[in-house]
């Protein structure tokens, strides 16, 4: 049953801000600035998932991005290889949330009401701790996906959780149940919708996978998640970045060697993808929370639009 009116599509832009030391500080600033600038274009707020780290090394940016009409929502602590949430004890996942979303309510003058796990990993418990301290939604699972340009292989959990945004169980992050917190997947045609898969099969695949995912959004009223890092628009320093050879945590080394693009074209790419979808009918960009706080009660809605403003 749709939940959005029969003319809006919701499309949610959400950019991952890892915690990163082989970027340049004003190459980073300038990352930001043009989403900033990008936000106004589209007349629509972003949601920029930080690592609570990361936003230490850049505290002003939290807040101007509130500011601006976007939403922070948290990516982990640390986005170390030991922050694995459908692998950490509850204990520590409890530490580390609670540690995460104190520096980011800080840094944005704001709640913090919507989590994406780093790398893509979750479970039941862990939503059920977020759902405890009163988040709203999360963006984590990436259903009926199968790719090998991420940090994720095969994952079975992803191949059978539901398409639409479900209410997950405590016990099964890929499963529906009773949680108050509300899982809104990335957007998948078996090929995820993320900028990965821009630089690796272009502008024009993407237009196109675009164009499917808009119209299931228009039979079904699912949103449309699209995941990009905002780093990806900033110099990195030559040899500053070691790539992990573990498997599990970062995935198959050689996908890197499919990527195209250096950081102007991938900023550019972006923005012309942004600007399409925007030329279709019916397509309202929104934050993760206002599309959460839309599908729950008028005080859940009334948190996710303070969250925003």
């Amino acid at each position: 049953m749709r939940t959005q009116s029969e003319s809006t599509v919701p499309v949610l832009l959400t950019g991952d801000v890892d915690y990163s030391t082989h970027h340049r500080d004003q190459d980073k600033s300038r990352a930001f600035d043009q989403m900033l600038q990008a936000g106004r274009e589209l007349a629509g707020g972003l949601t920029f998932f930080f690592v609570a780290r990361e936003a230490e090394q850049v505290p002003i940016y939290p807040r101007i991005l509130r500011e601006a009409g976007h939403e922070i929502g948290c990516h982990g602590l640390t986005h170390g290889n030991e922050e694995e949430y459908d692998s950490m004890p509850l204990s520590m996942q409890e530490e580390y949330l609670e540690k995460a979303t104190g520096v980011l309510s800080k840094l944005g003058d704001c709640e913090i009401l919507s989590f994406r796990g780093p790398r893509v990993k979750v479970s039941g418990p862990t939503l059920k701790i977020l759902s405890r301290m009163g988040y709203l939604a999360d963006s984590t699972v990436c259903s009926q996906r199968f790719d090998v340009i991420s940090s994720n292989l095969v994952h079975p959990g992803w191949l059978r959780a539901p398409r639409l945004p479900y209410h997950p169980s405590a016990d099964d992050a890929y499963g529906r149940g009773n949680l108050e917190i509300l899982e809104v997947p990335v957007s998948a045609l078996a090929i995820p919708f993320i900028s990965s898969t821009l630089y690796v099969f272009g502008l024009r695949f993407m237009k196109a996978l675009f164009r499917a995912l808009y119209s299931e959004s228009r039979r079904t009223g699912k949103p449309i998640v699209y995941l990009f890092h905002p780093y990806e628009f900033a110099e990195e320093i030559e040899g500053a970045k070691d790539y992990s050879s573990n498997l599990k945590v970062h995935g198959l080394r050689f996908r890197r060697y499919l990527y195209r693009g250096d950081s102007a074209s991938k900023l550019d790419w972006n923005l012309s993808l942004w600007r399409y979808m925007a030329g279709f009918e019916g397509v309202r960009f929104m934050t993760m929370s206002q599309y959460a706080g839309r599908q729950a009660c008028p005080e859940r809605e009334a948190r996710a639009s303070l969250a925003a403003c």
